[in-house]
């Protein structure tokens, strides 16, 4: 079946919903060669991925992850695409425990650095917090503190086929664009942040496909995976059955935008010790950032009824400490 699937794609034709989940499924089942894995990567990229084709690839490792039934549906996630190249502070995963601070269940999927200085699980670690945990102690961390980490090795145990094929190439292929499609949750509202302007309405329509709820796609205009804080951000969102796109500015929200150099940071230590200054309270482009993408996410789940509430109700958690408590009893919880 390979050899067929290798044979179109030469010929830069599209794959059907069913022949892309039965290569890929056939793949995280180990039952594809290596080199042919790779060949198929390769094949892809050159080709183009296509909407139809990511669908049907994240339908396939969502029934392949170890799943996680999980809260009352409302749950929220802030997973990116990663791959921008820029290297600034983990302002999704801040951004989480903000918007926790703020009553959103959070069930943040994540990874260690792949092309940035500093991963979610990185971020977390150097927080002193426990990543590795058992289905038993998520559920008891999620019903006490309102976020969990799912740390995505350990939930996507059939990665490890396409593993050696994707270190090889050591660019981005198809599986960078699932992560943020197959939360073992099942979260059904997201912020997705994605590395490249082409993908925002690609992903709504994935979203659709997916039966998502609500989410927000969102791409800065200075290449970021987030709602950047130097200038636009271009969003793509999804809800009640419709796709609109719209741009939004720091300005928008009553904040003043920044250079890039001001959002800048080159370990996981650094990112950590920006994230808790300002949820001590200190004023910075690093404290409006977080703002704008909690106030987003608290928005997405709900909490209120626009995203500019939100932002005004990030910074009030960011000063009055209940940010910095909640990541605190993140922490601690997780290493009971």
């Amino acid at each position: 079946m390979i050899k067929e699937i290798l044979n179109k794609l030469s010929r830069k034709e599209d794959l059907s919903n069913q022949e892309m989940q039965d290569v890929v499924n056939h793949i995280m089942c180990g039952e594809v060669e290596d080199n042919d894995i790779e060949s198929f990567l390769l094949a892809l990229n050159e080709k183009g991925i296509q909407e139809p084709e990511i669908t049907a690839a994240a339908t396939v490792m969502r029934e392949k992850s170890l799943k996680f039934d999980i809260g009352d549906g409302t749950h929220i996630d802030t997973c990116g695409t990663g791959g921008t190249g820029l290297h600034t502070f983990n302002c999704s995963t801040a951004s989480s425990f903000v918007a926790a601070a703020g009553g959103a269940s959070i069930t943040k999927h994540g990874n260690k650095a792949i092309s940035s200085k500093s991963g979610s699980a990185d971020f977390l670690t150097e927080a002193g917090a426990d990543i590795t945990h058992d289905r038993n102690k998520l559920l008891n961390v999620f019903n006490q503190v309102g976020f969990i980490f799912l740390f995505a090795p350990l939930h996507h145990e059939s990665m490890k086929y396409v593993m050696p094929a994707r270190q090889r190439i050591g660019k981005k292929t198809i599986f960078n664009l699932l992560g943020p499609h197959t939360n073992p949750c099942g979260a059904r509202r997201q912020i997705i942040g994605v590395y490249d302007n082409n993908l925002l309405s690609t992903f709504s329509r994935v979203a659709k496909n997916l039966d998502m709820e609500h989410v927000m796609v969102v791409h800065g205009e200075d290449g970021l995976d987030e709602i950047s804080i130097t200038g636009p951000t271009n969003v793509s969102e999804y809800k009640d059955f419709k796709i609109n796109e719209y741009a939004i500015c720091p300005e928008d929200f009553g904040i003043a935008s920044a250079p890039f150099e001001d959002i800048a940071a080159q370990s996981s230590e650094e990112s950590l010790r920006m994230v808790q200054e300002a949820f001590a309270g200190e004023k910075s482009a690093v404290q409006d950032m977080i703002a704008l993408n909690s106030g987003a996410a608290l928005y997405i789940a709900r909490k209120v009824d626009s995203i500019s509430e939100g932002v005004e109700l990030s910074f009030d958690l960011m000063n009055n400490g209940k940010a910095a408590d909640k990541l605190a009893a993140y922490v601690r919880v997780s290493n009971i």
